[in-house]
């Protein structure tokens, strides 16, 4: 007879009522279901009702989501010995496959013998040499192999998924051909062969009952990562096929975070697969058939080669680093709704909390007008956003240049667990769960929330417990009884339903201060110097800040196209507090960081050359772009969260809307380079042409000699008279765009010189007779005779025109009466030579 230590369980009962009666009949049947020392389904058949016979199939539907092959772990050493039995062995496909730690893969085969439990009675009494027991399938463990073992009840059939008959609990059974394996066992011995409990464990328990209208009262013990221990009796549960397993959250949140509530369906809801390994913040608790055993390790090797917790001291929940941080990563600030922040923490376990911001700043957090935030949180690192609006809904106020005051009242909790179960129709009863050590254990209070269920049937009563209620009393219950076992029209068919337990410790206060930050900033002018190609150009930019805040580290840049170089750039306070140090300037934009005081205004002047091939538009755009975790109210992109990098994506984001002030752009005519024109020598008193490249005016520098007359002063082309005077004369020609460029005139003392031939054949050279100088002596008449002496020619203001006309090639001979600037006449004469042939 096995001897049961009583002191290791060290239960404080309540002194009077129904709970303390139900408790220690609880423990009655633990401790009489643990006598014959086996683990498996002789155990969870011990407290009436009716079998859950074990699913076992990689083919899963609504009730089981999560198939196995019937899979369990033990934990054992080096020396202990593993005795094993199935109800399904050597039957179809029926076998079963171990795994050890190192890798190593065993299998009992196809025998009808060793592994068989074939009975009731076999299963009640475990593994010979028990009298009565089934021969078991036998493995020791050998060095290397110490750990978690994984063993896999395989059924006769894994495809065949038809109902076995409902049998009940106590009662004898056969073992059916389809997917489901009726008796299980797994008894470790050491190596004195005694039989060992607490050892045997599962992540997920996949049964069926046969039919609609029978319970399952199976009891089952929950240990938890952070080491407490949950005593659950399934307490007459009807869901003929389910699915149930423990974790840290129940169903998850699109982020992951445990939502607290129960789904609307059993298609794939969120929620860790508990086939699957654990990872930091996601964990799928163990299930163990006895109270697992005080000498499990706190962690054991698993096969793969990797590890697995076990048994872990209960430590008591922390949390730290209570912060708030602006969406964009400022600590301590945050810019004005549509921006915000988040309240950061880190807790060792989940829990709930309460952050009331002091929006009106008296000192109180019970105002309307102060913004509540609450709800629940995971263990880990936490966030919690505020959208910067106040408790009426409305955007909070920037705070000027003090601070809010939030308050942060984080409940942790310790030891949380949930219990999701998958298609289980009723649970007229609901579950009895008991933390059995940690504070104020035992403890039966258990929460849930169904109200996202669609309602047929009869739902739970209330449909929402987050106060608690002791499950003694009222454990979830929902349906009510049927006697139609092929009934599955109730509450909970087809539903993932979610009932979960913690402790609740004692609000951790903390005060955090935030300020919230708005600042207007605007481009407010952008002035171009029109000009042309190959010369100077000069902008100028103000930009100011509109408030209410001063700003730090908002971006200024001046973008511009590449043919504009060597780019210089100063600015000056015109009005206000700001400052800026030395920028950065690339081939096409200047970008400077700028402080700017409320109301302060800082203007830019940027300078560079223009290439000399540019002619039509040149683009440039001036932009003011506000730091991090500040509220520009024009200019503003929510969906930043960092450092904002794009002026047009914060000016055209919602909630604003396109167009903002932060951006002015500019775009500018620049003409072609102005030509006056070569430079020119000419004779005294004569007039002189002038053409320019375009349309403009001309101008006389104030330093020539003596003022000319400009004849034609707007047009392109003009005529230059009065150079009466030896010396240089300068023309500026001005364009429309204001671009300059000069001509100098150098006039010499006047004389003539004329040549003795001239040559007009058509060729473009030499084809007039053209006397040098000529122009200086307007109204000079010119006769030509020939050689006989006849006159051939005459012109009395000869304009050094005459092609020789229709005369032979021969010598003629010319009389120039040249007029003077007195109006005397000078007769010039000799002979010149008209030659025809090329």
């Amino acid at each position: 007879m096995a001897i049961l230590n009583y002191t290791s369980y060290n239960f404080h009962l309540p002194a009077k009522g129904s709970f303390r009666l139900k408790w220690c009949i609880f423990l009655f049947l633990i401790f009489t279901a643990s006598i014959s020392f086996a683990e498996g389904s002789k155990e969870i058949t011990a407290n009436g009702g009716y079998r859950a016979f074990l699913f076992s199939s990689t083919i899963g539907n609504a009730s089981f989501p999560f198939p196995t092959l019937g899979t369990m772990k033990v934990y054992v050493k080096v020396g202990e010995t593993l005795n094993i039995g199935s109800s399904a062995q050597g039957l179809g496909a029926g076998t079963i496959n171990l795994r050890a730690p190192d890798g190593t893969t065993y299998t009992s085969g196809t025998s009808t013998t060793i592994g068989l439990i074939s009975n009731r009675v076999q299963e009640l009494a475990g593994p010979l040499p028990n009298g009565g027991g089934y021969t078991p399938y036998t493995l020791t463990v050998q060095a290397g192999q110490a750990g978690v073992w994984e063993i896999d009840f395989v059924s006769p059939n894994g495809n065949d998924a038809s109902n076995p008959n409902p049998v009940a609990a106590n009662a004898n059974w056969t073992q059916s051909t389809g997917t489901y394996v009726t008796a299980f066992d797994v008894t470790v011995r050491n190596s004195s062969a005694e039989p060992l409990t607490g050892r045997v464990f599962t992540n997920v328990f996949s049964g069926i009952l046969g039919a609609f209208n029978v319970g399952f009262n199976g009891i089952f013990n929950i240990l938890t990562k952070d080491g407490y221990q949950y005593v659950m009796n399934n307490n007459g549960q009807a869901g003929n096929g389910f699915t149930f397993f423990a974790n840290n959250k129940g169903f998850r949140t699109a982020t992951g975070a445990a939502s607290y509530q129960s789904v609307d369906n059993v298609n794939s809801p969120n929620i860790q697969d508990p086939t699957t390994a654990d990872t930091q913040s996601d964990i799928t608790y163990k299930i163990f058939f006895n109270t697992p055993a005080a000498d499990l390790p706190a962690t054991a090797n698993t096969p793969g080669g990797g590890t697995t917790w076990l048994l872990n001291t209960p430590a008591a929940p922390t949390v730290s680093s209570v912060n708030f941080i602006g969406d964009e990563g400022t600590v301590g600030q945050a810019g004005t709704n549509p921006l915000g922040g988040n309240f950061t923490f880190t807790s060792s376990t989940g829990g709930s909390y309460s952050i009331v911001i002091d929006v009106n700043k008296n000192g109180l957090f019970t105002d309307p007008i102060d913004r509540k935030l609450t709800g629940t949180f995971s263990a880990g690192t936490n966030q919690v956003h505020w959208d910067g609006l106040d408790g009426m809904g409305n955007k909070a106020p920037t705070g000027g240049l003090s601070a809010y005051t939030a308050n942060v009242s984080l409940a942790n909790t310790a030891g949380e667990v949930h219990f999701p179960f998958f298609d289980v129709e009723r649970n007229v009863n609901g579950i009895i769960l008991t933390r059995i050590n940690g504070n104020e254990a035992p403890d039966d209070t258990v929460y849930w929330d169904d109200t996202p269920i669609t309602v047929v049937g009869t739902p739970p009563n209330p449909i929402k417990n987050l106060t608690g209620i002791s499950s003694s009393v009222n454990g979830h219950k929902w349906g009510i009884t049927t006697t139609d076992p092929t009934d599955q029209n109730d509450f909970g068919n087809n539903k993932s339903i979610d009932t979960w337990a913690y402790i609740t410790n004692t609000p951790l206060i903390s005060s955090v201060n935030l300020k919230l930050i708005e600042a207007d900033l605007a481009v407010i002018s952008l002035i171009p110097a029109t000009g042309c190609a190959g010369q100077p150009v000069s902008y100028t930019v103000a930009v100011k800040n509109n408030g209410p805040n001063d700003v730090t580290g908002s971006v200024f840049q001046f973008n511009f196209p590449n043919v504009i170089t060597n780019v210089a750039v100063s600015s000056v306070a015109t009005s206000g507090v700001s400052a800026t140090p030395v920028g950065t300037i690339s081939t096409i934009a200047y970008t400077s960081n700028l402080d700017l005081a409320n109301g302060a205004v800082r203007t830019y002047t940027i300078t560079g050359n223009i290439a000399s091939t540019v002619s039509g538009n040149i683009t440039v755009s001036a932009t003011i772009l506000r730091p991090a975790d500040v509220t520009d109210p024009d200019a503003t992109n929510p969906a930043d969260t960092a450092t904002p990098t794009d002026p047009v994506s914060e000016c055209n984001s919602a909630p604003s809307g396109v167009g903002c002030n932060n951006i002015i752009t500019n775009t500018t005519i620049f003409a072609a380079a102005p030509n006056a024109g070569p430079d020119q020598v000419i004779f005294q008193y004569a007039p002189a042409t002038l053409a320019a490249n375009s349309a403009g005016t001309w101008a006389q520098a104030i330093t020539d000699p003596v003022v000319a007359n400009i004849t034609s002063p707007t047009g392109s082309t003009t005529t230059i008279t009065g150079l009466n005077t030896i010396g240089v004369y300068h023309f500026i020609f001005t364009n429309a765009n204001g671009c300059a460029a000069t001509v100098a005139l150098t006039v010499i003392k006047a004389d003539t010189a004329i040549p003795n031939i001239f040559t007009p054949n058509n060729d473009g050279f030499n084809d007039v007779f053209k006397i040098k100088g000529l122009e200086s002596y307007p109204g000079s008449q010119l006769i030509i005779f020939n050689r006989w002496g006849n006159e051939v020619y005459r012109a009395d203001n000869y304009l050094n025109n005459w092609d020789g006309g229709n005369l032979a090639e021969g010598t003629y001979y010319y009389i120039l009466n040249r007029r003077e600037h007195t109006g005397e006449i000078t007769p010039l004469k000799g002979w010149v030579f008209l030659k025809r042939k090329k």
